[in-house]
């Protein structure tokens, strides 16, 4: 049997591919330990993202306070600022939210009265005479897709709500998960040492604490500049005078968690609402969301939290469009913190790897040079 390298990597490949196979057939072993798994997926990562935003806070009145009262007073003002939201914030969205879905029909037909009127233009009608573009199949697919988008909103909408609900008692635990976190996050490092080899400590501790920093810097820059984003846009269409500017804020806001294709996700529902006010108001649209963000990844982004995933960018956009083609737009938000992990972890093993297949120097062997000069 062939004992060369890439043999050994192929014995390797094919004994995991039957492995699966294997494992497929008996399918029915796993479903129960699967499903718990994705009932206990949402609160453990909302625990997570909350883990990590709470901790510098913590970490800040624990070093003059016992930590019980810190986690506190951390809680108190995280139901503060949440309690102000629901007072201050949500009742406008709502109301803009619910007139946005009952003006969606006007908002049809303003735009196809617009593609009408571009129509009568001359180039327009030039096209049109060639057959190479039908501005009645155009109208019709644009309706179509706007319907077609409408529907999947409310669908998703719908969909969601269903998810929360159903983790309504999950969801209750989070408060209890993040406090024990808070409490007795610095001991899983040690947990995880000691899974491995204590020649390997060294190296697993100094991974860990790499991951731990770029998971908390992604998350934390994440929050502040997806703040940062909404408000700069909603202050920008509230001087460009466009409808519903605190909702599209938000919208901007959360899709700045995508990675370089949020801005354009935000762009395109604001687009088409901004069409029934003027062509010349989507241009604007597009300003204020460019300079919103040119502010906020060149100005104020980099000294909030500065660049820790060391990730290139055009890797993160084949990143981000692989990951909504293969698990949707979930994936597009945590790709990016996946990847570093998995980076970090591979390339702390190839430098283990080769460090450790360098023979150690033996102190009485000298070279020729060496015993000349002695």
């Amino acid at each position: 049997m062939p004992q060369g390298k890439w043999f050994r990597i192929g014995y390797g490949i094919i004994v995991v591919l039957l492995i699966a196979y294997l494992a497929s057939k008996v399918d029915y072993l796993y479903d129960p330990i699967v499903k718990v798994l994705a009932a206990l997926f949402l609160p453990l990562l909302i625990s997570g993202v909350f883990y990590y935003l709470f901790r510098p806070f913590v970490r800040l009145l624990s070093s003059k306070l016992p930590m019980w009262l810190a986690i506190l007073l951390v809680y108190i003002g995280a139901v503060g600022l949440l309690y102000l939201f629901f007072w201050m914030i949500w009742p406008p969205i709502q109301e803009q939210s619910i007139n946005l879905v009952n003006n969606f029909p006007q908002i049809v037909k303003s735009i196809q009265s617009w593609l009408e009127t571009v129509q009568q233009h001359e180039w327009f009608r030039q096209i049109e005479q060639k057959n190479t573009l039908s501005t009645e199949n155009l109208t019709n697919k644009l309706t179509g897709s706007m319907d077609g988008i409408l529907n999947s909103v409310i669908g998703s909408v719908s969909s969601l709500f269903n998810l929360v609900m159903s983790f309504v008692f999950l969801l209750s635990l989070v408060p209890f998960m993040i406090y024990y976190l808070l409490s007795e996050g610095d001991k899983f490092p040690h947990l995880v040492l000691r899974m491995f080899p204590e020649r390997y400590h060294r190296e697993v501790s100094g991974a860990l604490k790499e991951i731990d920093a770029s998971i908390g810097s992604f998350i934390l820059s994440k929050v502040l500049t997806s703040l940062l984003i909404g408000g700069l846009t909603f202050i920008g269409y509230l001087l460009i005078d466009l409808p519903y500017p605190l909702l599209f804020g938000l919208i901007a806001a959360i899709t700045n968690f995508i990675p370089y294709i949020g801005p354009l996700i935000a762009f395109v529902p604001t687009a088409i609402v901004a069409l029934t006010v003027s062509p010349m108001t989507v241009l604007l649209v597009g300003v204020v969301l460019i300079v919103s963000n040119q502010i906020e990844s060149n100005v104020i982004g980099p000294r909030i939290i500065g660049k820790q995933m060391h990730v290139h960018p055009l890797t993160v956009m084949l990143l981000v469009i692989g990951a909504s083609a293969i698990i949707g737009p979930f994936g597009m938000i945590f790709v990016v913190p996946v990847y570093a992990i998995i980076k970090i972890i591979a390339i702390r093993t190839y430098k283990f790897r080769k460090l450790n297949h360098i023979p150690p120097k033996d102190p009485l062997h000298f070279t020729s040079d060496e015993h000349r000069e002695s």
